[in-house]
C-alpha cells in the first residue's frame, strides 16, 4: 500500500498563508503572504495566490501543483515537465480541517490512495490511511496537551513533539509550512514546534524573525540538518 503520512520527521514538505506585519495601532496591516521557500539544498518552491488569498499554484522545479475550489472542496492537479503525475480531491470541514483527501496517481482514477480524519472539535485524533490495492488500512493516532499534537503513534511507530510554549503558532512555523505545501490542513496547533522526537532521534528547530515579526528562515539540526529561507509579499 502506498502510504500519505503527515509525519514530522519528513521535513521536505514546507510552505505559508496569512500573517501581518507589524505596524502601529491606528495604520492599517498589510496582509504578508509567503511566496518562496527555499532549501539549503535542493529546489525553492514557489508559491502563487488567487484573489481570495488562497493558494493558486505551487511550483518546484518542473514540478507545478495547481488548485481548483468549490465550496469546502479542492482539486490539487500536478504535473511534471507538463505530463499529468497525479490529482488530490480534498474535503474540508467548516473550520477548514480535512476531513478526507483521496489521491489519484493516474488519469482513469483506478490507482488511489485516501486519507480519513477523525477530529475531537479542532483537534484530530485519528488518520486512517486505505488504497485501491486493499489490505489492512493504517492507522494513525494522535494525543493532544495544551492544545498541541504531542503524540503521534502508528503500529509500533511512536513520535513525541515539543513546542515553544511562550509563542504563538503563526505563518512560517513548521505547522504551517508543512500542510500549506502538501495542500491540506489537519492540524491547528497552538504554539510552534521545538522538537521532534522519533526512532531514537531527535530534530531541533528554531525560527529567525525579522524587524516585523515575520518568520524568515527555519532551521532544523539534529536527526535532521536542513534551512529553509522564506520570500514574503506584503500588499
Amino acid at each position: 500500500m502506498k502510504k500519505h503520512l503527515f509525519f514530522l520527521m519528513t521535513l521536505l514538505c514546507l510552505g505559508m498563508m496569512t500573517l501581518f506585519s507589524g505596524c502601529s495601532k491606528d495604520d492599517p496591516k498589510p496582509t504578508c503572504r509567503i511566496i518562496t521557500i527555499t532549501p539549503n539544498a535542493g529546489t525553492a518552491n514557489n508559491i502563487s495566490y488567487n484573489t481570495e488569498g488562497k493558494i493558486s499554484n505551487i511550483t518546484t522545479g518542473n514540478t507545478v501543483t495547481t488548485y481548483a475550489y468549490s465550496g469546502n472542496n479542492a482539486v490539487a492537479t500536478t504535473t511534471t515537465s507538463g505530463t499529468f503525475d497525479s490529482k488530490r480531491i480534498i474535503t474540508s470541514n467548516s473550520n477548514g480541517l480535512t476531513i478526507n483527501m483521496r489521491t489519484e496517481n493516474d488519469m482513469a482514477g483506478t490507482s488511489w490512495s485516501n486519507l480519513a480524519f477523525e477530529y475531537s472539535g479542532t483537534e484530530l485524533i485519528k488518520q486512517t490511511s486505505t488504497s485501491s490495492s486493499g489490505g489492512t488500512p493504517d492507522i494513525t493516532t494522535v494525543t493532544w496537551t495544551g492544545g498541541n499534537p504531542t503524540t503521534i503513534t502508528s503500529g509500533a511507530n511512536v513520535q513525541t513533539v515539543e513546542y515553544y510554549t511562550d509563542k504563538p503558532s503563526q505563518t512560517g512555523d513548521y505547522w504551517d509550512i508543512a500542510q500549506t505545501l502538501q495542500g491540506y490542513r489537519i492540524i491547528k496547533a497552538k504554539n510552534p514546534i521545538k522538537s521532534l522526537f522519533a526512532g531514537g532521534s531527535i530534530s531541533n528547530l528554531d525560527y529567525v524573525f525579522d524587524g516585523d515579526g515575520k518568520i524568515i528562515t527555519l532551521n532544523a539540526t539534529g536527526a535532521s540538518n536542513i534551512t529553509y529561507n522564506y520570500q514574503h509579499q506584503c500588499n
